[in-house]
């Protein structure tokens, strides 16, 4: 029997083309299976969140806990957008000559999250604030944050949601980054 280089290029054709089927095959098949799944956060979704849970432990001492509130929208399966608002403010008593000072800061935050897999999902935050020390200075700041975490439902509309962000600004003194690991706890309805 000889070698035919003809029959031997056809046979080759063959593997590719029965390849290819079987790999558009298994793609539309997983395809079409992702698209029967479930969201794991439906369009439609309201989440009410306040506070970082580590923060927590400090409920007693004199920093007391950040309560940093935020509410979030669904606006399609698996997508959601949040807004955060953040004010607090500290009176410093008056001693010796030094007059009473009041100092206030607000923070505004908008963002965005893509949830994937078993619930964890990928975040983005703009974050614009200002800060008045009380001496008629004020400052403003500018931030962003991006991150991952996992959602967590705990029982029936309750959740908890442990959080690994990267975070960095500026304001009117200078710039900051760093990163941080929170747990942020609220309600979806």
């Amino acid at each position: 029997m000889m070698f035919n280089p003809e029959h031997q290029i056809i046979i080759d054709r063959k593997k590719i083309i029965l390849s290819c089927s079987a790999f558009a095959f298994a793609f539309c098949a997983v395809n079409v299976s992702a698209q029967e799944a479930a969201p794991l956060q439906p369009k439609g979704t309201w989440y009410l969140g306040s506070a970082d849970a580590t923060s927590l432990f400090q409920m007693f001492s004199a920093d007391g806990v950040d309560v940093d509130p935020f509410v979030g929208y669904a606006i399609a399966d698996d997508i959601a957008i949040t807004v955060g608002l953040n004010y607090g403010s500290m009176t410093m008593n008056a001693v010796d000559s030094i007059p009473e000072v009041t100092m206030s800061s607000m923070e505004l935050s908008l963002g965005a999250a893509y949830f994937f897999g078993d619930n964890y999902y990928a975040q983005a935050q703009l974050v614009l604030g200002s800060v008045d020390t009380g001496s008629g200075d004020a400052a403003s700041s500018t931030g962003y944050s991006i991150g991952v975490g996992k959602f967590i439902p705990v029982k029936d509309m309750w959740f908890i949601s442990p959080q690994l962000n990267y975070s960095g600004g500026s304001n009117d003194l200078g710039s900051s980054a760093g990163a941080e690991i929170r747990i942020r706890f609220g309600a979806t309805f």
